[in-house]
């Protein structure tokens, strides 16, 4: 039997209450010898001052210096989930000693020691004891207890919940979940841990001794309005066996799709009494945050915005929102304007080919990046509204693969940046009767653009390992954004990984946003803030409105707050083929975009033809199921 503890604690003392649950999720088994899981030449060390706030620790005592050491390579390591005590396998010497911590990358779901929260994260997700394997947080480094080893009655349990903080891991095990086919297609074994007030399921192989992925398959916040758990009846039309009925559950929250704006995620138990534990915990948890008052704390509400079966949805590759009545959709057939108050669509000039739109507001122009050979192309705005306008093609800029725009100057002269491959182009557009342009700059970076931005008078660079801030109108040496002389950022350059964004938090400090890691540096390039942000799944794309960050990934958006580091919101796509970032945090995605209200909309489809217009239907194909009224909306 394992005893769930839920803690209540104040910052004079701690007492337990709570309830108790009987699982096989957390059994102990053997694990290999923590003093073979860790590397030789660990050449650089950087120290941290503690004073243990543990419970263990002698008050107004002077904590010893704790040590961190960041390795040259970080060592690996494989846990189990089911994990048995480190003190069981080790000798240690009688006398107590201090921690010595180092920064860990773990590659399979692992909780911590101190708080018994996941330690979330792709790499370096947490701190690990060489000489006991006490495993903890960064954060949770100065609350650890000072003996090493520490003592067996001062460790938590794997499952233990402080009410306060909503903080530690309250029910974990194995689980079944659809196959991304569908039901129909089967299931597929998975890992379940109920923790922080959200449920995370982790792929597994279905090989036996098969570890979870580090990577979060699926998290849902129970924190959500819509959220609800209960066993899967006949009457909820789910696929299954009659057996499975009976060892199924369902767990519902909100979600981006249509024809509603809830989903429900049917999940297979191992047994029946599995099934009744898993309902009885979530529900428990689901009524301790509503006696706690602590609602959904959701920054962005989303709703779809034209009708998810519209043809020209399903192949759209770029997109951008023009104002709160239309969208800009670019696709292999060209570049259309869809107005979502009205159901008209507008085909903009003869273009095709379209892989990115960049709006310019600023000198009343569109830009695009079309054609195969991926020229770009300016046009005045009014082009947007049916108009037709002559097309001014930057010649220079064939095979580019990204753009940006700003303004320089105090905002006097528009700018427009184009990458090709590690070359970048630096024009002043103009706009009288014609629009025109004069390239006043060629940077010359490391490698190849992966992202660019206009951050007041310098152009931000990011590409593998790094970013640099370029001089726009003056002259001058770049800045580099990550020092070489900070020893707590090289792992960077000795693992190398793709730049996805920077962020300007204000005058001194960036946060650089990397598809492993994101990382807080000032203006000098050297590390900020001890903290970095923990992906939970691999991000593909990142969008920042302030003070919020969105990290686009296969199955979620997670949305962070860079000022606080903390992880706010999450909203699942489900099925999701592909993602349509739009500056404003508006989602829209292929197939699957926010529900409309009637399956029957036609839209009127306006080509311009000279000084005239063709109009003609453009019917979407006919949806099946009830539609809902949804006023949720970004």
């Amino acid at each position: 039997m394992t005893i769930l503890r839920i803690v209540q604690q104040d910052s004079s003392s701690s007492s337990s209450a709570g309830f108790s649950t009987t699982s096989n999720a957390v059994v102990p088994c053997e694990t290999d010898a923590i003093e073979n899981m860790f590397e030789q030449n660990l050449k650089i060390k950087f120290y941290i001052s503690s004073r243990s706030t543990s419970p263990s620790s002698p008050s107004g005592d002077e904590a010893d210096l704790v040590k961190v050491i960041d390795s040259a390579h970080l060592p690996v390591h494989t846990p189990t989930i089911k994990r048995k005590e480190y003190h069981s396998r080790i000798p240690f010497p009688t006398k107590n000693k201090t921690h010595q911590f180092f920064l860990m990358s773990f590659t399979a779901p692992t909780k911590c020691h101190q708080c018994t929260s996941l330690m979330v994260g792709l790499i370096r997700q947490g701190c690990v004891c060489d000489a006991c394997g006490f495993s903890c947080h960064t954060t949770c480094v100065e609350k650890a207890p000072r003996a090493c080893p520490v003592p067996f009655q001062q460790k938590k349990g794997a499952l233990c919940l402080d009410l306060q903080k909503g903080m530690g891991t309250a029910y974990e095990g194995h689980v079944w979940i659809p196959k991304k086919t569908g039901v129909e297609k089967g299931w597929q074994r998975a890992l379940a841990i109920a923790c922080d007030f959200k449920l995370f399921l982790y792929d597994m192989d279905e090989e036996k001794d098969s570890k979870p992925n580090v990577v979060v398959s699926q998290s849902i916040d129970m924190r959500d309005r819509a959220f609800s758990v209960s066993p899967v009846w006949s009457s909820d039309f789910i696929p299954g066996k009659k057996k499975e009925m009976l060892r199924m559950f369902k767990v519902t929250a909100s979600q981006l799709s249509a024809p509603s704006n809830r989903y429900s995620i049917p999940i297979l138990a191992d047994s029946e009494n599995e099934r009744s534990e898993w309902v009885r915990v979530l529900s428990e948890l689901h009524k301790i945050l509503r006696k706690r008052h602590s609602g959904d704390r959701s920054v962005y509400i989303l709703k779809e915005a034209c009708d998810s079966s519209l043809p020209l949805i399903k192949t759209t590759q770029t997109a951008t929102i023009i104002d709160h009545k239309r969208i800009a959709l670019g696709n292999e057939e060209g570049l259309f304007v869809v107005h979502v108050t009205i159901d008209e669509i507008i085909r903009v000039g003869d273009m095709k080919h379209i892989h990115q739109i960049e709006l310019i507001p600023h000198g009343q122009m569109v830009a695009v990046i079309s054609g195969r050979r991926h020229h770009v192309q300016l046009f005045p705005m009014s082009a947007l509204d049916g108009r037709k306008t002559d097309v001014h093609k930057l010649v220079e800029t064939k095979g580019c693969q990204t753009m940006t725009s700003g303004t320089v100057c105090q905002g006097a002269h528009t700018c427009l940046c184009v990458a090709r491959k590690s070359h970048v182009f630096c024009y002043e557009l103009f706009q009288s009767k014609k629009i025109s342009h004069r390239k006043f700059k060629e940077l010359q970076t490391p490698t190849n653009v992966q992202w660019m931005a206009i951050f007041g008078e310098q152009l931000c660079i990011g590409f593998q390992s790094g970013f640099l801030r370029y001089p726009l109108k003056r002259e001058g040496i770049p800045y580099r954004m990550l020092h070489s002389h900070d020893p707590t950022l090289s792992f960077i350059a000795r693992q190398p990984v793709d730049a996805l964004c920077a962020i300007e938090i204000s005058s001194i400090e960036y946060l650089l946003c990397f598809k492993s890691i994101g990382i807080y540096t000032d203006s000098r390039g050297l590390r900020s803030r001890p903290a970095e942000l923990m992906w939970p799944a691999t991000p593909t794309y990142c969008r920042y409105n302030a003070p919020y960050l969105s990290v686009y990934s296969e199955n979620a958006v997670d949305i962070f707050d860079v000022n606080s580091t903390e992880w706010i919101q999450t909203v699942p796509l489900k099925k999701m083929e592909m993602n349509l970032y739009f500056p404003n945090q508006m989602i829209v995605r292929s197939k699957q975009v926010f529900p409309c209200l009637d399956s029957k909309r036609r839209y009127s489809f306006r080509v311009p033809r000279g000084k005239g217009c063709r109009r003609r239907r453009c019917d979407p194909q006919p949806v099946t199921g009830d539609r809902e009224d949804h006023s949720r909306t970004t």
